[in-house]
């Protein structure tokens, strides 16, 4: 009997992983998931199947029509809990900000998350604040532009040009939240009861405008006047960072909101770490720039370096990587060890998102002492801060910690 084509599905999903998956994929998904950068995406001999490894971004995304899921291999709880940390250096979200369960999908958490922390902000009414006008106006108010009066009416008395400052609710606080809400509402997987509720944000900031897509975000400080937006703020700041995905790759769209894993961990780890030198001073920089040759042609770029008085005092790099067969690549140790030899160091540290390896030391001969921290990313925020204990032992020895 002879059967029709096989229907390929709308709606597909992929685990964020290191090991290659074979999947069924639409040829259009195909490269649109490599254009975008989203994971490594090679055929195979069967028709519409597809080897899919190194899927490095979490979310959703559409192409050609296709919802494609994108799973995190670390809960949803720790993923913000690190999300949380690396922008503000300190948690801030907690447990009580979130009405999801523990097995939801990144955008309907950050989507549910959202509306409770926009809704709780906006229950006294849209923040009001000054906001600098120029008109053109029939009488004077505020401060007379004289010299656009001359320029543009050709000294005619009628209309004045004017600069005043108006007391409004289009300021920049309103305007994250409202071009937020509206990116959400444009985002596939966000569940019905949410919508409703984003809908309703958007209707209580009516004449606030929306920020362009692809126009800079306006820069909101924290003060005592906008405290109540803040946490609502810090989630709008991911809303908008990730929801402006849009790759083209001859016809193929891909469309949706996505996080990168590897650069959360990295800030993650490079806020926690921050914080842990603190008490002895100096300063921790990040993508520090150097070379490794006297000539100065090969450059390096260590993630984390502490320099105190000038001087390079420890050296941390950052990989988000799963073990593989119970080790690690030993190109990690090859790397760390010539930043080490480069910057006269004794210590160096790698610090890993852990499989099933518990951290420990490499003394290499001849060279440094290589500490290397697992971090368990299933475990509770603050577990994941104190597993942080490989800063160079060296480093801070003969430093005392500020009073």
């Amino acid at each position: 009997m002879r059967t029709g084509p096989k229907v390929l599905p709308s709606t597909i999903e992929l685990r964020e992983a290191d090991q290659p998956v074979v999947h069924r994929l639409p040829r259009a998904v195909a490269v649109g998931l490599t254009s975008a950068n989203i994971a490594t995406v090679a055929p195979t001999l069967g028709a519409d199947e597809y080897r899919v490894s190194g899927v490095r971004k979490v979310g959703v995304v559409r192409i050609a029509g296709h919802t494609v899921w994108l799973k995190p291999k670390t809960p949803v709880r720790r993923l913000f809990a690190m999300l949380g940390y690396a922008r503000a250096g300190s948690a801030i979200w907690t447990e009580d900000d979130f009405g999801f369960e523990e097995d939801e999908d990144l955008v309907p958490a950050l989507a549910h998350a959202f509306v409770r922390q926009a809704s709780r902000a906006l229950a006294g009414g849209p923040l009001r604040g000054y906001v600098t006008r120029e008109d053109a106006l029939p009488l004077v108010r505020g401060r007379w532009r004289i010299g656009d009066q001359l320029t543009r009416r050709g000294g005619q008395p009628l209309p004045v040009e004017v600069s005043f400052d108006d007391y409004v609710e289009d300021i920049a606080e309103n305007q994250v939240l409202l071009t937020a809400a509206t990116r959400l509402l444009r985002l596939p997987g966000v569940p019905a009861e949410v919508l409703g509720a984003l809908r309703r944000i958007v209707r209580v900031l009516d004449g606030v405008s929306v920020i362009p897509v692809g126009a800079p975000v306006p820069v909101v400080r924290p003060d005592r006047r906008n405290a109540r937006y803040s946490s609502a703020l810090a989630l709008a700041a991911l809303v908008l960072s990730g929801s402006s995905v849009e790759q083209r790759a001859g016809s193929v769209v891909a469309s949706g909101f996505l996080v990168d894993m590897w650069s959360v961990f990295e800030d993650f780890v490079s806020a926690a770490l921050r914080e842990a030198f603190k008490p002895y001073g100096g300063v921790l920089v990040s993508q520090y720039q150097s070379t490794l040759d006297v000539e100065g042609t090969v450059k390096i770029a260590p993630d984390l370096v502490w320099i105190v008085d000038g001087v390079v005092r420890a050296c941390i790099d950052v990989k988000y990587k799963v073990e593989k067969h119970g080790q690690y690549p030993n190109a990690d140790l090859y790397q760390i060890a010539a930043y080490c030899r480069r910057f006269g160091l004794n210590e160096g540290c790698l610090v890993y998102a852990a499989g099933e390896y518990d951290g420990g030391v490499v003394d290499v001969m001849d060279g440094p002492i290589i500490r290397r921290a697992a971090l368990e990313l299933n475990g509770e925020s603050t577990d994941l801060r104190d597993s942080l204990t490989c800063i160079p032992r060296d480093a801070v020895l003969h430093r005392r910690p500020h009073a």
